[in-house]
């Protein structure tokens, strides 16, 4: 399912959203759980590894094709998965959960600013904790591993697209 979420992100980007119908349609019927987050055991058993491929996919769908009506239902998912990051407390979630929340900024429409400014506030929020929970020392611990790769790869792309400010962030990047 991973793969077909990275094609169908990958045609959106190229322009060809309606051909990625068959995916947003897939993310759509996920079955929810009780707070309200789709069910994304069937792409990563890892909640937050499974909202890399999801969000993106169903943020750029909304975007192009369906009139941002989702943007709503989006927004009160991540707010969900907000909570739930803060309390797993985990260099991976953390790296996991920024990564899905950037991909969605990515393709979230800034002309509808609310939704978009609330997502980068969450980002922003999250980058400043991981950097006072696992940059402490001026260090990642396993420096070089996959979290941090992640994180700093957050972080940068973060700093390209204006998302963060670059010169604050680039001893991390």
């Amino acid at each position: 399912m991973k793969q077909q979420l990275t094609a169908a992100l990958q045609r959106i980007a190229d322009g060809d959203a309606a051909s990625a119908a068959a995916e947003w349609e897939m993310i759509r019927k996920l079955p929810r759980t009780e707070d309200g987050l789709f069910d994304t055991a069937s792409v990563d058993p890892d909640l937050f590894e499974a909202a890399r491929w999801v969000y993106p996919v169903y943020a750029a769908y909304e975007t192009e094709c369906n009139k941002k009506e989702g943007y709503p239902d989006l927004l009160k998912q991540f707010g969900v998965l907000d909570k739930k990051y803060r309390e797993k407390n985990d260099p991976e979630a953390a790296a996991a959960y920024l990564d899905a929340l950037l991909g969605t900024i990515d393709n979230v429409s800034p002309q509808l600013y609310e939704y978009y400014r609330e997502l980068v506030d969450m980002f922003r929020t999250g980058v400043k904790e991981a950097i006072a929970a696992y940059y402490k020392d001026g260090s990642f611990g396993a420096k070089g591993g996959r979290a941090d790769q992640m994180i700093r790869k957050s972080i940068a792309h973060a700093g390209a697209i204006d998302v963060l400010l670059a010169e604050k962030y680039t001893e991390y990047c």
